[in-house]
């Protein structure tokens, strides 16, 4: 983009409207996945070019100034219409027109069946998948991601809340009860995943109870905390439904007492992409995916979980 000397790249701009909205640089580098100390040489840049200042700054945060408040509002509108143009443009020489990608944890077993869900009513989008942690400092916001949390400055829809009960082995002493006091943890050999969000909800969870979880063996594959928690080493934690593909039949699982823990899954995207082709389809599958899945309830997988009621 070059206007009377002026050269401004579509990068610049595209972090400009993020840390705008954050109105903090560690929040805005954090979302873009890129280094506080790029950022802010990447905005500087950006006045540089301009010859004006976009933001007041102070010790812990930076506003927009009053040139800054103007540029915003044009520029987002701008964008808005050359992400459009770019998509109308696409070449109809690849067969994949539209791009849909998702981002998610490291250890998400649902995701597979949201990929074929997606991959079999959208049969012309290309449905790409996105590590969290792994992306490029190139890479924009993608489309979708999962979290266990609402993401600041994006549109949040609740998809699903499960109950996270104890699975315990059937040779247990604890097997033929229906719940397990939150007290009573403390003297059971913990089996946990390596830290990930499901284990920062569990921990957090415990924390407010004032109990410290102290895992026994600590793993992310859960086949080994299956057959390690079947053979009465230790107990684990099971996720009421995301843990779709794994059979917990042979355990019991029980509710935590007095409160029970439950996780929140969101389907979360920045509002800019909600204008992209293919947006509003894809984000109609994946919460239908979501519904059912809820409604199914434990009834339907009697092979894979039985709740001790």
């Amino acid at each position: 983009m070059n206007q009377g000397g002026i050269i401004i790249r579509l990068l610049q701009l595209r972090y400009f409207l993020t840390t705008a909205e954050l109105q903090n640089i560690t929040q805005a580098a954090k979302k873009l996945h890129v280094s506080q100390p790029s950022l802010s040489r990447t905005i500087i840049e950006l006045e540089n070019e301009l010859d004006c200042n976009l933001f007041i700054r102070n010790s812990r945060s930076i506003i927009l100034s009053e040139k800054g408040k103007y540029f915003y509002q044009k520029i987002k509108n701008s964008l808005n219409i050359i992400d459009s143009a770019v998509q109308k443009v696409s070449t109809d020489k690849n067969p994949y027109k539209q791009v849909i990608s998702l981002r998610c944890e490291k250890s998400s077993q649902i995701i597979p069946a949201v990929m074929n869900n997606l991959k079999s009513s959208l049969p012309n989008v290309d449905i790409q998948l996105v590590q969290r942690g792994l992306e490029d400092d190139w890479m924009d916001h993608c489309d979708f991601e999962f979290s266990t949390q609402k993401i600041k400055s994006n549109k949040n829809f609740l998809l699903l809340k499960e109950e996270i009960f104890v699975a315990v082995s059937k040779k247990s002493s604890l097997a033929a009860q229906k719940n397990i006091a939150l007290q009573d943890l403390k003297y059971q050999n913990i089996i946990m995943s390596q830290p990930n969000p499901l284990r920062n909800v569990i921990e957090s969870f415990f924390s407010k109870n004032n109990i410290t979880l102290k895992p026994k063996f600590v793993t992310s594959d859960i086949a080994t905390q299956h057959a390690l928690t079947k053979s009465n080493f230790g107990v684990c934690f099971v996720p009421q439904h995301t843990w779709l593909y794994s059979d917990f039949s042979d355990t019991c699982l029980l509710h935590l007492s007095p409160q029970k823990i439950f996780r929140n899954v969101y389907l979360s995207f920045y509002p800019s992409k909600a204008n992209k082709k293919y947006h509003a389809q894809a984000q109609k599958i994946i919460i239908d995916y979501f519904k059912k899945l809820e409604q199914s309830k434990t009834a339907s997988r009697p092979s894979i979980i039985t709740v001790n009621e």
